[in-house]
């Protein structure tokens, strides 16, 4: 799937750190809300692409959660640099 799923990957994270700091959302949430977030752009991208409907669906449900991944990544990282 080219660079479909990495620019996916991108627009999720990007879209959930806003939504997490516009809305104050709670850190437990980002998980959920980032997968929302990718099921979402991956239906957005849709028609865009050369791929089916159900191709993107599921791309953006990876996006989503590989952006989760990541935000916990950066969330543990954080933490450690702070000791």
């Amino acid at each position: 799937m080219d660079l479909t799923n990495i620019f996916m990957i991108a627009i999720v994270l990007s879209v959930a750190e806003v939504l997490k700091k516009t809305f104050n959302l709670n850190t437990q949430y980002m998980p959920i809300t980032s997968v929302v977030i990718g099921i979402f752009i991956g239906l957005v991208l849709w028609p865009l692409s050369e791929y089916p409907g159900y191709v993107m669906l599921m791309a953006g449900f990876i996006a989503g959660l590989a952006a989760s991944g990541t935000f916990d990544l950066l969330k543990a990282a954080k933490q450690e640099g702070k000791q």
